[in-house]
């Protein structure tokens, strides 16, 4: 009986020495963003671990993505509200045990003072899912996000100004491009996923990615051509555009230049437009798997074959596709798919032609057009430069009025849902969709 009560008697002490315990926990922000937290933590073996997090008195409960499988543990929390006292569990496990830690608290700092300003109206208990993801032109650049009452809940500041061009890559990374020949892939907690240097190519207004994960970026071309008979030189320099296409290690795997496929001396003013011909300014990605290029200064979109790179169609002024007059768009920007051969485009308008913006959506399938809907932003949103549209929740589109420092949200029937001014200008406004 003895040594049946000693063998007992070692076992419990055994579990009770080798339990997975939590050895050290350190929290802190990183400089670039003080609304996240990241949470270093060690356990006594190896284990499964997510943290559970919730503002102290509030109700919802938040949970951090996973680390797997470590002894060495750090998780960031991301979207955090300033000046906000937030209290955690560390959830983990001893083999088939499931443990938590003691509850433990942290509390966010203040914003600090060189993010933007934002003035909110809104109609009555308007909101959407995810946020506003959106980026600065000044010194230093800085990326950040909005929630549906346009508070800041993450930004990223950079070391210096940044190039016009990003995009959302996935739900935790997004594309920048840090200077004309730099492109970063970064995870919204600030890793650097890829870093591709373009070298001799400058890139310029769009970046983007396709559904196989490449990179997508417009850029500038060049070619002399003979323009005495325009009133030009003999040897004169004409600016395109160009597309170049990067795998999701940073390969160079395709290029297209605008000049082995449209010659520009078929165009009369072509000496009024060499300085910037095409002026590219837009990607969109096609379900095939083709691409739309929005060309700005020739008031058209052109669909290009990624294979052999042949120009399918032209659609818009002076194209190879039937349109009334009043679908014709001016000055655009931002065109993508968002159905099968079905198109979103904001339609800058123009100071001559027509001085107010709208959003088009328009099928285009066997060389014929057709116009579905048309969202026009009243007089005082008109932007005729920059600028984009892109729908969320299904039936809501996300403007971005960038000569008037506004970003606004309506229906299918023009109503304003909600209306951001700030005092800053953005080129762009994306939908951010998140997990939380």
């Amino acid at each position: 009986m003895k040594f049946n009560f000693l063998f007992i008697f070692i076992f419990i002490s055994s579990c009770s020495l080798f339990e997975n315990k939590i050895t050290s926990i350190s929290i802190e922000s990183p400089s670039f963003n003080l609304l996240q937290k990241n949470i270093s933590f060690k356990t006594s073996s190896k284990s499964d671990a997510f943290i559970s997090y919730w503002i102290k008195g509030t109700d919802p409960i938040y949970y951090s993505s996973n680390s797997f499988d470590n002894l060495s543990h750090e998780i960031s929390l991301l979207y955090l509200k300033p000046e906000s006292e937030y209290l955690f569990l560390i959830n983990y496990n001893s083999g088939d045990n499931k443990l938590k830690s003691d509850t433990l608290s942290f509390i966010t700092e203040s914003l600090p003072d060189f993010l933007p300003d934002f003035s909110l109206t809104k109609q009555k208990d308007f909101q959407f899912n995810g946020y506003i993801f959106l980026r600065t032109q000044m010194d230093p650049g800085i990326q950040l996000l909005l929630d549906h009452n346009a508070h800041v809940v993450w930004y990223q500041k950079s070391d210096t100004s940044l190039s016009r061009p990003f995009d959302i890559y996935s739900l935790n990374s997004y594309l920048s491009l840090y200077n004309p020949s730099l492109i970063y892939k970064i995870t919204f907690e600030g890793d650097t996923l890829l870093k591709i240097n373009t070298k001799d190519k400058i890139l310029h207004h769009e970046l983007t990615n396709d559904v196989n994960n490449n990179i997508i970026a417009l850029t500038y071309e060049y070619k002399v051509f003979d323009l005495s008979n325009f009133g030009g030189l003999k040897d004169d320099s004409i600016k395109g555009d160009g597309l170049v296409v990067y795998d999701s290690t940073g390969n160079l795997i395709w290029k297209w230049n605008v000049f082995d496929h449209e010659d520009p001396l078929s165009y009369d003013n072509i000496n009024l437009l060499k300085n910037d011909w095409t002026h590219g300014n837009g990607i969109g990605v096609t379900y095939d798997n083709n691409y739309i290029l929005s060309f700005r200064n020739l008031n058209q979109l052109w669909k290009i074959d990624s294979n052999n790179g042949k120009i399918l169609w032209k659609l818009g002024l002076n194209g190879d596709i039937p349109m009334k007059e009043s679908s014709f768009f001016y000055a655009q920007h931002a065109i993508h798919e968002i159905g099968m051969d079905t198109f979103l485009l904001f339609d800058n308008g123009s100071r001559r032609e027509r001085m107010k913006s709208r959003a088009l959506i328009f099928s285009v399938k066997n060389d014929v057009f057709k116009l579905l809907n048309s969202i026009e932003l009243p007089k005082d949103l008109f932007s005729f430069k920059q600028g984009s549209v892109y729908r969320i929740d299904k039936d809501k589109f996300l403007f971005c009025s960038s000569t008037n420092n506004k970003i606004v949200i309506t229906d299918t029937s023009r109503n304003i849902l909600w209306n951001l001014s700030s005092n800053f200008s953005f080129y762009r406004a994306y939908h951010l969709t998140t997990n939380k």
